[in-house]
């Protein structure tokens, strides 16, 4: 694995990491998770500037024109997050839809990118997008995949049990 494959790779599982714990902050404290998103906007930029920076180096895209493009996506996002957050203010939006809707507006800026810059962002912005729909479900569905686990770990331990004695 090259140098550039292990530093795309690194970036990607920081972007998605930071997304999902920004959901989670969402859920839990919602006056937290405003700081939390509006400060994700900065990391994304930067691991945007920071992936383009070959073709940058390279010659390939004009410094200026990078900084422009990359510049204008960002900000737009950080609009879409405040308009988010002005609607949740006013009562239209709960912390678990806020959460999810934020992250779908990450999953579509960072596929966009993508787009323009290559395999990373792209792939971050699907897993972004298949992550929202399979928090939605968890969200859905937790107490009867809790009642789920609570009965295999119930029968796990008589069976464990039942083992230990014979």
């Amino acid at each position: 694995m090259t140098h550039r494959h292990i530093a795309d790779l690194v970036t990607l599982s920081i972007l998605l990491g930071c997304s999902f714990v920004g959901v989670a902050i969402t859920n839990i404290s919602p006056a937290s998770s405003h700081t939390y998103w509006l400060a994700m906007v900065p990391v994304f930029f930067i691991a945007s500037l920071a992936t383009e920076w070959p073709h940058v180096h390279n010659g390939k895209y004009p410094w200026k024109t990078v900084l422009w493009n990359h510049s204008l996506q960002w900000l737009a996002l950080l609009a879409a997050i405040q308009m988010v957050f002005i609607i949740q203010q006013i009562g239209r939006l709960n912390n678990e839809t806020t959460g999810l809707i934020l992250l779908l507006l990450f999953a579509l800026s960072t596929f966009i990118a993508g787009i323009r810059m290559g395999w990373v962002f792209r792939l971050a912005g699907l897993f972004l997008a298949a992550g929202l729909l399979v928090l939605a479900y968890i969200e859905r569905y937790l107490w009867a995949l809790l009642l789920v686990a609570v009965f295999i770990l119930v029968i796990h331990h008589f069976i464990a049990r039942r083992n230990r004695q014979e």
